[in-house]
């Protein structure tokens, strides 16, 4: 496919798919929250909560009720596009922009000599695979057991996560977690949630009562979706920073990111039930950045030793100017792989190939639009008068290596 028009693509299916999952997230959050704060009443039977609400100027009248079938209110609104549209956009996304380029976005080379159709099958299998594992499960009685089914997904999303780490680099890795996760709540929409309650609203208008058990399994399901909210939220953003996923440590850093989000997450519904919910919650964000922070910073026992000082003080200047943030082993959306790089030939945006020799290196990280790599926008920033000539000295031994 053409290089522009997967670009086009690119920032449509995007913007489409961030808008929808605005619309989506924030519904689902606010109805939640609703759930868990309605006040309960005594003098009507039929009242299962209310609550007031102050917006827009004026005061919003909440009820959830018990309906019969003379009582159905017109119109009814619901509420499952936004979800839709968010998966379908983001499936659209991952055909247009990562499956046409699988080899190099996603297949990590130093891992792996897999095809582009590998790379895509693993995805896919991930993605419709694992929804059906996660529903069966959640269909059986094991289901029950709400808090220890919730530590075996974790337990199964991180060993899920060490497999794709084995193949996939690890910004594909990440994304990939992501839409599974993601994939997992539109299901629960579309399987679930949409169908139990077009199922006892049926029942309504032929006047049989008010089922609360069938809106009850829409509620389990909907809940489940609230609880893995934030990580695929911190997940699909994670693709901008090289610095989480281009550890070596990504999949430790990956567990603790959706451990800690799950624990703030439920922290925020117990405010009003859970005395420390706020400590509880600070301690969270706290220990897990740390601790985050502490695995991209952990010494990997495979990491060959750096002996040569000049080479030494380059990979410590590559991490202070903050080139990681875009730049790393393996190709990326943003920057060019650097593993093997020096001696190797380079196309360039122009059509010219050149081979990465000291000046080309040097002249890169100077003046980096000079020569910008085939596929790739020229949006480092120029360095030339920025860093003193010993430093560019120490990076261009660092990258020799790399």
């Amino acid at each position: 496919m053409n290089t522009d028009l997967i670009d086009f693509f690119n920032i449509t299916l995007r913007f489409t798919h961030i808008v929808a999952a605005i619309m989506w997230i924030g519904n689902s959050l606010l109805f939640t929250w609703m759930e868990l704060n309605l006040l309960k009443r005594d003098d009507d039977k039929n009242l299962i909560g209310y609550m007031d609400m102050l917006h827009g100027g004026g005061v919003f009248h909440l009820q959830k009720r018990v309906l019969k079938p003379d009582t159905i209110p017109t119109p009814l609104h619901w509420f499952y596009w936004q979800s839709y549209t968010t998966w379908i956009s983001g499936f659209f996304l991952l055909i247009t922009y990562f499956f046409t380029r699988a080899d190099t976005l996603m297949l990590d080379p130093s891992k792996t000599d897999m095809g582009s159709t590998g790379a895509i099958l693993i995805s896919l299998a991930g993605i419709f695979g694992g929804w059906i594992a996660y529903d069966l499960y959640w269909r059986s009685p094991l289901q029950k057991f709400l808090k220890t089914g919730a530590v075996v997904w974790i337990f199964l999303v991180i060993l899920y996560a060490i497999g794709l780490n084995s193949v996939f680099n690890g910004r594909a890795m990440f994304l990939q977690v992501g839409m599974t996760l993601g994939s997992f709540m539109t299901a629960n929409v579309f399987f679930h949630i949409i169908p139990n309650q077009r199922k006892f609203m049926k029942a309504l208008r032929e006047g049989k009562e008010h089922n609360l058990n069938v809106g009850k399994a829409a509620k389990f399901r909907s809940l489940s979706n609230h609880y893995i909210t934030f990580p695929v939220i911190f997940l699909m953003l994670s693709g901008h920073y090289p610095v989480l996923y281009g550890s070596d440590n990504r999949v430790i850093i990956l567990s603790i990111i959706i451990g800690s989000l799950i624990i703030i997450k439920h922290m925020m519904n117990k405010r009003n039930t859970f005395k420390p919910w706020l400590a509880v919650f600070f301690l969270t964000a706290i220990g897990g950045t740390a601790a985050i922070v502490a695995a991209i910073k952990l010494p990997t026992s495979d990491k060959p030793e750096i002996v040569d000082p000049q080479v030494a003080a380059g990979e410590e200047a590559f991490s202070l100017l903050g080139c990681t943030a875009c730049h790393q082993a393996a190709d990326t959306s943003i920057a060019p792989g650097l593993a093997g790089l020096f001696g190797k030939e380079r196309e360039l945006a122009d059509g010219t190939v050149v081979t990465v020799d000291e000046a080309y290196i040097r002249e890169s990280i100077l003046v980096a639009p000079a020569k910008v790599a085939k596929g790739f926008a020229p949006a480092m920033p120029l360095y030339q008068g920025v860093i003193p000539d010993t430093q560019v000295d120490q990076l261009v031994a660092y990258l020799k290596q790399f």
